[in-house]
């Protein structure tokens, strides 16, 4: 994440939490019938289109979808709900902990009474509320100094008193405050991934090979060329890539031909105050670490690093 408008604009707040309904296992192939972890004999249940599957043992609530459950196998790690009574009804606590169906009854029951049983559907309201739980960034401790697993960025966000030297060397984010803190890195938590479809390439080539080893990659049914790039926010986004490379400057896609500057994938050139008659080999384009905030013109023949694309 390079600014807080990235982490506020993350839609992290959804999760899956185990409760008490499950199924044993007679034998390999057969299930005792659906009761609660309790066996209080409590028949509510609240089942979601089409569930459960005939292999499922296990079920989950879905912060998504709070009236209906949904079965699935008892081995995921997800964060779970216990209860404990209270007067004529249940107290539930959500714990933002993922683990297996079996770990999580073994910790309602260690430190509640069990996990949590629903007997009327606004049981389940009540339960499955807004949550502020932690989710992996690419944030972490490296050699003392906390960067990110990709991208130089300065951006932190932490929350007070963090980050702390003896909690770990990775940081979460919280999925409703957006605050990150210092955690251990082996502890299970939701990841929170992204895809980007720029490739930096940190290799030396003419600005010809740069276009040819942009073609000549693959990934899936995915095409690649060298990029083009528009005045604004793209051209924002692209120098913090440009940052990234062994290079000042990187190749980009537009090139001189023909008595016209273009970029060689079709795009509108939106850029003003190119040369209408540059020197000759000074007929291509890149992008520079002293941002001008436009296209720098260059000798094809040079070497440097590239930024291709995905499409």
């Amino acid at each position: 994440m390079y600014s807080q408008a990235d982490s506020d604009g993350l839609n992290i707040k959804d999760y899956y939490a185990w409760i008490g309904l499950f199924r044993e296992r007679i034998n390999f192939s057969s299930w005792t019938h659906w009761i609660w972890s309790n066996r209080d004999g409590t028949s509510f249940r609240a089942w979601a289109h089409d569930e459960p599957d005939s292999s499922d043992g296990c079920v989950h609530v879905s912060s998504d979808v709070i009236s209906s459950v949904y079965g699935t196998t008892c081995d995921r790690y997800y964060f779970f709900i216990c209860h404990d009574p209270h007067d004529d009804h249940y107290h539930y606590t959500f714990i933002p902990q993922s683990k297996t169906w079996s770990e999580a009854q073994t910790y309602c029951k260690d430190v509640h009474t069990d996990l949590s049983t629903f007997k009327k559907g606004s049981d389940l309201e009540k339960a499955i509320l807004p949550q502020d739980f932690p989710v992996w960034t690419g944030l972490h401790r490296d050699e003392g100094a906390w960067k990110w697993s990709r991208g130089l960025s300065e951006y932190r966000r932490w929350s007070a008193a963090e980050p702390s030297n003896n909690k770990g060397d990775c940081a979460s984010i919280s999925s409703l405050g957006k605050k990150m803190s210092a955690r251990n890195c082996s502890t299970r938590f939701p990841v929170l991934c992204y895809w980007d479809n720029l490739v930096l390439v940190k290799e030396n080539k003419t600005w010809e090979e740069a276009l040819e080893h942009c073609r000549a990659l693959r990934g899936g049914n995915r095409n690649h060329e060298l990029v083009s790039v528009q005045p604004g926010q793209e051209h924002s986004y692209m120098m913090k890539r440009v940052m990234e490379a062994d290079t000042d400057e990187v190749w980009t896609g537009l090139r001189f031909l023909a008595g016209d500057w273009l970029w060689v994938n079709g795009a509108v050139l939106l850029y003003s105050g190119l040369p209408v008659c540059p020197l000759e080999q000074q007929h291509c384009g890149t992008l520079s670490k002293q941002d001008t905030g436009s296209v720098e013109i260059r000798d094809c023949s040079e070497t440097r690093n590239f930024l291709c694309y995905t499409f």
